[in-house]
């Protein structure tokens, strides 16, 4: 528990109506209702004032937690320190359309962003299984974007942080001056900023970056093809990803479309009846000429791998859903709450690496039918993300025990057979640190102890004493 001159300290920086702790100020941040907690709650409105609380935090020595997704695990609600929001920085500097490029704050939502990418005829890529509405957290944290069919990893350029004793870290090319003159994409200069990607924020708090954006094009065309097995569906997603003939991409069965889709359960039933076993969707993007000459190439394709049209409407929901940002938490309309195993893999190994999840949740007593797979090419199809979704009742202990059972044994199967799992948190990371060769920890840990010597960054938020 803060110290109650400490905690009039802080509110002297940040506002008295920026400072909570108690159940009601803390239940909009974790997955299930919260008791009594040692937390306390610091929205800091800029970059000075989160310096001087963090500042604070470390004379006296007080943990230091970050809000980094819409709802945190109930774990964290039992520690004792700060909790940082940073929320109230939501200014965009810039939006240069120009280099496009996009200056933000952490604070700057994906549906934010958009708004002011369209008055400037450019857009920004949307992600497919965000936790976080926060664009900057969304891309430090890896998350898949529909489109990186397309572009690489990462979208980021350059990103400030503050670290543990209320320094800011300047990564890249602005290192080099306070405004930098060269944030071009691929110049990103000398830095270790590659430590903060996904790394629950135990090296500092990221808290402004500047973002890729992309040209709107003259001709957008959604196209939605279906199949009965995921080979097919797979090999046509392939070959059009490696001929260059799409821009956004996806691979997905019906129980996943019909989740992604649907408003309420009802309307997921009735849309999954209507779809096929499996359905590859894909868009075309630029002048309508070569849009045209794509079409005839993609489905000439999908007729010789067997593939049916898949409808209109499905396409054209499509395209409406491929313009906004898609969040894990809204599909849990459908049971309540969606569990994700996610990993990378080449296209061959998918669907028996897949099958094993669907056969792993029918011995545990879940449908393999009832989880909800989709894929998405990532640079050309040179590997794909693959999803498996379960969606459960959490008031449903033996359900809910039942779907955390699966999600652990899934993720040591599949790191058994040589997946790559990429950003884990928790048991997870814990799998992934146990394989992972001792020098990658080591390093890991020594760079903790240089940016926070203290240990109060988010402690133990990626693993044990890191």
């Amino acid at each position: 528990m803060v110290r109650a001159a400490v905690a009039d300290e802080i509110a002297e920086v940040v506002g008295g109506e920026n400072l909570g702790k108690g159940p009601s100020d803390l239940r909009d941040y974790f997955l299930d209702p919260v008791g009594e907690s040692g937390l306390t709650l610091v929205r800091p409105g800029d970059e000075y004032e989160l310096s001087s609380v963090v500042g604070i935090a470390y004379r006296e020595k007080i943990p230091i937690f970050s809000v980094r997704r819409e709802k945190m695990e109930n774990e964290l609600a039992s520690r004792s320190g700060l909790l940082i929001d940073l929320s109230r920085l939501d200014a965009i500097k810039e939006v240069d359309r120009r280099n496009l490029m996009g200056h933000i704050y952490a604070g700057v939502t994906y549906e934010r962003l958009q708004e002011e990418c369209r008055k400037k005829d450019c857009k920004l890529l949307l992600p497919a299984a965000a936790e976080s509405r926060s664009v900057l957290r969304s891309y430090l944290d890896r998350d898949v974007l529909n489109g990186n069919a397309v572009y690489r990893f990462p979208n980021l350029s350059i990103f400030h942080a503050v670290l543990s004793d209320g320094r800011f870290w300047v990564s890249g090319s602005q290192q080099l001056t306070s405004e930098g003159i060269a944030d071009f994409r691929e110049d990103q200069g000398p830095q270790f900023s590659l430590f903060f990607g996904a790394s629950e924020d135990v090296f500092g708090i990221p808290f402004y970056g500047i973002v890729y954006l992309y040209p709107l094009r003259e001709e957008r065309r959604v196209l939605a093809f279906g199949f009965r097995e995921l080979g097919p569906a797979l090999e046509f997603a392939y070959k059009v990803n490696r001929e260059e003939h799409c821009f956004e991409c996806l691979v997905a069965n019906s129980r996943y479309l019909s989740a992604l889709l649907s408003r309420d359960a009802d309307e997921a039933e009735d849309l999954r009846r209507q779809l096929p076993p499996w359905a590859t969707v894909l868009s075309l993007e630029h002048h309508v000429e070569l849009v045209d000459l794509w079409e005839q190439y993609v489905r000439r394709d999908a007729e010789a791998m067997g593939a049916s049209d898949a409808g209109e409407e499905l396409a054209r929901r499509m395209d409406e859903h491929f313009q906004k940002p898609w969040y894990v938490f809204d599909r849990d309309y459908l049971r309540g709450r969606t569990a994700l195993i996610r990993h990378y893999d080449f296209k061959r190994r998918i669907p028996g690496l897949l099958a094993k999840v669907c056969d792993l949740a029918a011995e545990r007593g879940y449908p393999a039918e009832e989880v909800g797979q989709a894929m998405i090419p990532v640079y050309f199809g040179g590997s794909f993300y693959c999803e498996s979704d379960l969606y459960y009742d959490p008031a449903d202990e033996k359900e809910s025990s039942r779907v955390k059972g699966i999600t652990r044994e899934a993720y040591r199967v599949l790191l058994d057979e040589g997946t790559f799992v990429d950003r884990p948190r928790g048991e997870v990371a814990k799998m992934v640190y146990e394989r992972a060769h001792p020098g990658f920890v080591k390093v890991m840990r020594i760079f903790k102890n240089i940016v926070d010597p203290a240990g109060i960054m988010n402690p133990d938020q990626l693993l044990e004493g890191v």
